[in-house]
């Protein structure tokens, strides 16, 4: 019987008793199912592996390098419109939402979205949780300063004020919660991978998305009267 005989493979057959030679294995990093079993510090996706969610459906890689320079976050005296997120996930919104209301060029933002590295052109700057994970995972953590990063501050793309925004400060695990704009600082872009999808994730809802894996407030509940549905 033709088939798999390298247990280590996806689509081993157990009853098989002659190889065909169409042993299929996981990625690099990966299991059978597509999980990620990577752990933190590993290199994977083009990058250093600094974050990875509580299901190992998606993470976040650092680049294994600083773009070359120091920049401004750019725009001092204007809050840019949608540009003050902060949570996992957020840097990249936070990155387009600069460049897209931000016309000065070169800024932190701009030079982190246009980075290119390990063949990936999808880098961004990372948002203050991000950056911050990424500070304890490849520089003060366990395992030392595993990332290369200098010993200087970093920015992220979390807007404070018009004036101000979160950066964090690599030589002494500081975080500034009111840095300047203005101030010329290191870059080291980000990138996601993995299910990062968002939509509406109650089944019930008119707009249900079955693909989402975060729940964006979008969804469309519906109650009946007399015989119709009415979404509210």
């Amino acid at each position: 019987y033709l088939g798999c005989m390298d247990s280590l493979a996806c689509n081993f057959n157990s009853d098989a008793n002659t190889d065909d030679g169409l042993c299929v294995f996981a990625e690099q990093g990966y299991d059978c199912q597509g999980n990620i079993t990577a752990t933190v510090g590993d290199e994977i996706e083009g990058g250093y592996l600094f974050y990875i969610d509580e299901i190992a459906q998606r993470g976040l890689v650092a680049s294994k390098e600083d773009v070359a320079g120091l920049y401004v976050w750019g725009c001092d005296g204007y809050n840019v419109p949608g540009a003050n997120l902060t949570q996992i996930g957020s840097g990249l919104q936070n990155t387009l939402d600069i460049v897209a209301g931000c016309s000065e060029t070169p800024i932190a933002a701009s030079v982190a979205l246009a980075h290119e590295s390990e063949g990936y052109t999808d880098w961004y700057l990372p948002s203050k949780d991000e950056l911050i994970t990424m500070h304890y995972a490849g520089y003060a953590g366990s395992q030392g300063n595993i990332f290369e990063f200098e010993s200087m501050n970093y920015y992220s793309s979390s807007e404070q004020s018009g004036t101000s925004v979160e950066a964090f400060g690599f030589i002494n695990s500081y975080q500034h919660q009111y840095f300047y704009k203005t101030n010329e600082v290191k870059v080291r872009p980000i990138r996601a991978f993995g299910n990062w999808d968002e939509g509406c994730t109650d089944e019930l809802a008119y707009n249900y998305n079955e693909n989402a894996y975060t729940d964006d407030g979008s969804c469309i509940l519906s109650t009946e009267f007399n015989g119709y549905d009415i979404f509210l």
